[in-house]
């Protein structure tokens, strides 16, 4: 099993508990995070509408946003950075698309456009915070949204996003799901299919009981 799988593939903790969060728990974290200084919301939003790792988002730099296309590059981290012979892999990237107003916030808040023209600071990330500090965020804003538990985290957050990928009134093909979320196999991504019917489960035994 590679590091990938042992990783992504958990949607419960060993006792049962839920590692993701629900759609509505998705809402509450998008609301409560317009209480945090623009830096820190702009953070949290690239966590909500593109399903990158925490660690992902804070190796942004003004180069990686694709104003034209509206799209957001990220360096996929967490794949085997040795091949099959022992050799150096170069480094993968994927593009994730996002809301035309995610762009514009970039743009108003970080100079984007500006930086871009001029070749200034193209590689300097936006964000100087820790991964620590990262973390220490994304709970806070989740204790604001009163989501408690073990899904109240970065990764709780990455898998919602591809969940509501696939639960929507026209999900994404696996393929593409895994090419966003930087998924080396559809095979891990598979697995927000198997929660998807679980929770089509409890809808309909919910249903029963009224």
């Amino acid at each position: 099993m590679t590091i990938e799988k042992s990783q992504e593939m958990r949607l419960f903790s060993p006792t049962g508990e839920r590692l993701y969060l629900t759609a509505q728990e998705r809402k509450c974290f998008l609301t409560a995070l317009n209480e945090e200084e623009r830096e820190n919301r702009i953070f949290c939003k690239v966590l909500y509408y593109t399903g990158c790792r925490p660690s992902e988002a804070l190796e942004l730099t003004p180069r990686r946003i694709l104003i034209d296309s509206k799209d957001i590059v990220f360096r996929s981290l967490k794949k085997r950075k040795i091949d099959g012979k022992g050799r150096m892999k170069q480094p993968e990237f994927r593009t994730v698309p996002v809301p035309e107003n995610l762009i514009d916030i970039f743009d108003l808040v970080f100079d984007v456009r500006r930086l871009q023209r001029r070749q200034e600071r193209l590689n300097k990330p936006f964000w100087s915070m820790s991964r620590p500090t990262a973390y220490r965020l994304v709970k806070r804003v989740m204790s604001r949204a009163n989501i408690k538990g073990k899904q109240a985290t970065g990764k709780g957050l990455r898998h919602a996003f591809g969940i509501s990928m696939l639960a929507g009134p026209k999900p994404l093909p696996i393929h593409i799901l895994a090419q966003l979320m930087g998924h080396s196999s559809t095979k891990t991504t598979e697995i927000y299919q198997q929660v998807i019917g679980e929770e089509k489960r409890k809808l309909v035994l919910d249903a029963w009981e009224d």
